[in-house]
Parts: structure tokens; sequence; C-alpha cells
């Protein structure tokens, strides 16, 4: 990692134009980037850097990650075929409406279950955004159309949980990751039933990010410390961490464990 101002930003410029492209990402001058038209201070990354080098190269390469998330996201246009419904927190969202300036029902969420929420986004696969108001006037559907569209597009792009899912032996921490955002896979409660009765009518999971869902088949005291480590691991790393709430799975919905 390049120890000085000029050469940190070059470093960062180049990690993000992997991902970006050369076109969109600049160098205006020492610790500030231009990606398209939108400045990109380095400042409190490098201060970071400079405090702490045993995090650095975790710390930009979570930075890295979220600018160009964010970049991809802004460009996604409103289209009925990636309209997805995503389990996010209520805090997420409730600070996504702040940040544009918008109220309590901008992103149009609904409860889901504890700290969970449901909204509809656009997504795909490399990026997702919270659709606006704006977004439904383009879209030309109501508020209930734009969730069922976005309900039956999750459930067509997602396989069987059993498909990719086998079940946890005792002690053994099941994992369900990759492009698809596994917490939308929760919204679905029926499609939990066989890997529940594979594992004796015992299913306990955890969403940690926005692309991995943990889950075991025991509530033993150190299966479920086991359960929560890997949680927590999953939480400090990722660029979108998600909840540390375990959910009990029954045939009539979730339920937050104590």
């Amino acid at each position: 990692m390049p120890p000085d101002a000029p050469g940190f930003t070059e470093y960062v410029a180049s990690l993000l134009r992997q991902q970006l492209g050369d076109a969109t990402v600049v160098v205006r001058e020492p610790l500030t980037l231009g990606i398209a038209s939108e400045r990109t201070p380095l400042d409190k990354l490098y201060a970071a850097c400079q405090s702490n080098r045993s995090h650095c190269a975790d710390d930009v390469n979570v930075f890295v990650k979220t600018r160009a998330q964010a970049f991809r996201a802004a460009t996604i246009p409103a289209t009925r075929e990636t309209l997805r419904l995503a389990v996010r927190t209520a805090a997420s969202v409730q600070q996504a409406q702040r940040e544009v300036g918008g109220d309590a029902t901008t992103f149009r969420p609904r409860p889901f279950v504890g700290p969970l929420v449901t909204v509809p986004v656009f997504d795909t696969l490399r990026a997702s955004r919270l659709i606006s108001e704006k977004d439904y006037k383009t879209l030309n559907l109501s508020v209930d159309q734009v969730r069922e569209t976005a309900r039956k597009n999750t459930y067509d792009a997602m396989p069987q949980v059993l498909q990719t899912a086998r079940p946890a032996a005792a002690g053994e921490v099941g994992k369900l990751d990759g492009p698809v955002p596994q917490p939308s896979r929760l919204v679905f409660i029926d499609d939990w039933k066989p890997l529940a009765d594979a594992q004796k009518g015992k299913l306990i999971v955890a969403a940690p990010s926005n692309d991995t869902v943990l889950y075991v088949g025991d509530d033993d005291a150190a299966t479920l410390d086991a359960l929560r480590a890997q949680v927590r691991e999953i939480m400090g790393k990722s660029a979108n961490p998600l909840s540390d709430v375990l959910l009990r799975w029954s045939p009539s919905g979730w339920t937050v464990m104590p």
C-alpha cells in the first residue's frame, strides 16, 4: 500500500477502474477522485490507513466495493424486469430516506420480522437501488402492483432452498451465498419447510449480509454460539452488513430468537 497521498490516491483509483472502467474514474488531486461527475474524497480513508496499517487493505477493499456498488446502483434503469423484493433493516431504509430528504413512506417499506422490513428494489445482481416515487410513475404501476411484481420476480429468480442448501448436521453451520440476494429467500416461508423437515423440524437462520444466509439444524448453546460467531465475522467484513438477529422457522413464519 503506497504510504504517500499521491500514490495512495492512484492505487485506490486503479482498483475502482478495475470495477468501473478507466473513463469513469479520474484523479482530480491527491486524496480526491472523480467517479463520473461525482467528487469522491479519500482523506478519511487515508487517515484510517495511516493510523492502522494492518487494517488498511480491508478498509480499502470495502471502500472500493461500496463505491462501485453505489455507482452501479445509481445507473440502474427503472424496468419491471429488474424489480425484486429485498429484505433490509428498518434502520437502513430510514437512513436512506433521510439522505434523500424523504419521509417514512418514501421507499414503501413494510414490516417483516423483528428489525427487518421488505422493500421493493431494482436489482441487477451486481447492484441494487431502492425505488423512488419517480420510478412508480416511470413503471406506470401502483404500489401494490410494484410489490406483487417484485415478489414474483424474486421467487422466479431463485432455485428452491433444498437445491442449494444441504441439511446441517448437529453443531454445523450451513451457508447460502452467491449473486442472488439470499435474505430475500426468507420472504417465502413455505420454501424452507423441506430443509426444516430434513433437520427434524428445527431450523434457525441469520442474514448477516445482503448476499448471505446462515442456518443451523439444532438449538444447542454451542451451535448457536458458533452461528453468532460467524454472523459477527461476516458482518465485520461485509460492505453490506444486514442483521445479527437469529430467526426460528415455523410453518406460520419466522420468530426472533431471544
